[in-house]
């Protein structure tokens, strides 16, 4: 009802009725949301809670609860050498990959922002490394780093870069080899979306290409720059395939949270194991996942 003047009389606002009543069920959009949710539930609901469930059991080599063991084997894993090792593996894989592949796509993509004459040559090259299939990289790679490889071949050497103290650099190399083609993509878009103008006003106003780049280009293709650091970290996490053809997971020097995983629960039979190190895992990309969001309110700018 609108506030009268004075000395005038109030008037009343027509009410509509049909807003007050409520409004009608339609079981329609309920029943369009079954198929995924039965997708969801026998792929990803039951399987955790079937993992959370047997990390309290001592297992049989076919995977079924057997004797309740409560949190003994959850503090008997927690508490091993081989699990700190394993953990600290993992974060430092992870972090190399996820810095590592981030700068040299960052580098890239920010020298291939003009389009000049065969620039889609180059550029298809950066990024075709996102086009083949994990397995017959790493079959490619392990011959290339063999001892009668093509790299001992060029240098003249016989070593054997797949073990010792270079394996390490190798397999992260190949990682953000691999991995590095979708981050180019990603970074090269969000760079080609800062203004002309913008930058024509800076070169006017005598800014060197440094500041430039810190002060223009990062901000505003923050949500790509943001994007691609969580996309390379988490990748990371779940690469397996490149240890498993590569270096083995039978003692493997590269032993990760998910090589521990497919060699307990797949190699020596023990699933309650296994479970333990999958929900650490698990727990360790929903932490990774939570910083995530956290730091996109202050460092991401969205125009």
């Amino acid at each position: 009802m609108s506030i009268p003047a004075s000395g005038t009389a109030p008037v009343a606002v027509p009410v509509n009725r049909n807003s007050l009543k409520k409004k009608k069920f339609r079981l329609l959009p309920y029943l369009l949301l079954i198929p995924s949710l039965t997708v969801m539930t026998l792929f990803i609901f039951y399987p955790f809670i079937n993992c959370l469930r047997l990390s309290f059991y001592a297992t049989d080599s076919m995977g079924r609860a057997g004797t309740y063991v409560g949190l003994r084997i959850w503090k008997k894993v927690l508490t091993s050498v081989e699990f700190k090792t394993s953990l600290k593996t993992t974060l430092k894989y992870c972090t190399s990959i996820g810095i590592g592949t981030f700068a040299v796509a960052l580098a890239l993509s920010y020298l291939s922002i003009k389009m000049l004459k065969g620039s889609r040559i180059y550029q298809t090259m950066f990024a075709l490394p996102m086009a083949l299939a994990t397995a017959p990289m790493a079959s490619i790679f392990s011959y290339v780093f063999s001892k009668y490889g093509i790299l001992n071949a060029i240098l003249g050497t016989n070593k054997l870069w797949l073990s010792g103290t270079t394996l390490f650099p190798v397999i992260v190399f190949i990682v953000m080899w691999a991995n590095c083609g979708p981050s180019f993509i990603y970074l090269l878009v969000g760079f080609r979306n800062v203004p002309h103008e913008l930058i024509e006003c800076a070169e006017l106003d005598g800014v060197t290409p440094l500041k430039k780049f810190l002060k223009i280009y990062l901000p505003i293709a923050s949500p790509q720059v943001f994007f691609v650091i969580f996309l390379n970290i988490l990748t990371a996490f779940k690469s397996f395939t490149m240890i498993k053809i590569l270096v083995g997971t039978d003692e493997s020097p590269l032993a990760t949270l998910l090589v521990k995983l497919y060699n307990y629960a797949f190699v020596r039979e023990r699933y309650e194991t296994g479970c333990i190190y999958s929900l650490v895992l698990c727990l360790l990309v929903f932490l990774v996942s939570r910083v995530q969001f956290y730091f996109e309110k202050k460092a991401v700018f969205y125009q």
